[in-house]
C-alpha cells in the first residue's frame, strides 16, 4: 500500500471516528432534551440549544482540522482524545437541567479541547515538509498554522475563563442563579458565543477549502 493510500485510510478512520462520536454525543444529547422538551420546561431549552452547538462546533472544527493535515501515520493519542470529548459532552449533556455541573463538565470539555489543540498543534508542526513543494501548499500551510495558533490564543482561555466563572458563581451564589434563574443569562452569553465560533470555523473553512483545492491545480 502506498503513501497516497495510507493517508486517505489514516483520513477515513478520522472521519468515521468523529462523525461516530458526535452521533453517540447527538443521541445523548436527544435523550436528555426529551423530559424537559416534553414538559415545556422552557428554562432548560437554551441548555439544549448550546448542547447542540456545541455539537456542531466540535465536527465542524474537527473535520476541517482532518481535511487540513491529518496524514499517515495514525495518531493514536490523538485519536483517544475524540473519545474523551465525546464522554464529557455525555456526562454534560447528562446534567442538562443542573446549570452548576453543566458548567463544570463544559470547563472538563475545554480543558480536553485544549490538550486536543497543543496535541493537533505538534501534528502541524511535524508535518510541515509535507507542505514545501509548491507556494500553494506553503500558503496553506501558513493558513493551517496561523489558525491553530489564533485559536490557542483566544478560543482556548474564553473558554476557560469563562466557564470557570460560570462554576464560580452558581457555586457561590446559587439563590441568585439558580433560585431565581439568572443561570439564563449565563447559558444565554454561552449560546451567543458557540454560534459566534460556528460563524467563524464556516469562514476559516470556506478559505481553507480554496487553498486545499489550489494545492492540485
Amino acid at each position: 500500500m502506498n503513501k497516497e493510500k495510507l493517508d486517505q485510510f489514516t483520513l477515513d478512520i478520522e472521519f468515521l471516528l468523529i462523525s461516530a462520536v458526535q452521533g453517540v454525543a447527538l443521541g445523548a444529547l436527544a435523550g436528555a432534551a426529551s423530559e424537559p422538551l416534553s414538559n415545556l420546561d422552557f428554562q432548560y431549552w437554551p441548555y439544549i440549544l448550546s448542547g447542540f452547538l456545541l455539537i456542531l462546533t466540535f465536527w465542524s472544527q474537527a473535520i476541517i482540522h482532518s481535511l487540513s493535515f491529518i496524514k499517515w501515520p495514525l495518531d493514536l493519542a490523538h485519536n483517544f482524545l475524540y473519545f474523551l470529548m465525546g464522554l464529557v459532552e455525555f456526562l454534560a449533556f447528562s446534567q442538562l437541567q443542573d446549570p452548576l455541573r453543566w458548567f463544570v463538565f463544559q470547563l472538563a470539555f475545554v480543558i480536553v479541547a485544549s490538550v486536543l489543540y497543543f496535541v493537533d498543534l505538534k501534528l502541524i508542526k511535524a508535518g510541515k515538509d509535507h507542505f514545501d513543494d509548491t507556494p500553494a501548499q506553503k500558503a496553506l500551510y501558513k493558513h493551517i498554522w496561523d489558525e491553530q495558533v489564533a485559536e490557542m490564543k483566544t478560543l482556548i482561555p474564553s473558554g476557560l475563563i469563562f466557564n470557570s466563572a460560570a462554576v464560580f458563581l452558581i457555586w457561590k451564589f446559587p439563590d441568585l442563579f439558580i433560585t431565581r434563574g439568572y443561570h439564563l443569562g449565563i447559558v444565554g452569553i454561552q449560546v451567543l458565543l458557540t454560534i459566534y465560533i460556528i460563524a467563524v470555523s464556516i469562514k476559516s473553512f470556506k478559505t481553507r477549502s480554496k487553498l486545499i483545492s489550489g494545492c492540485f491545480k
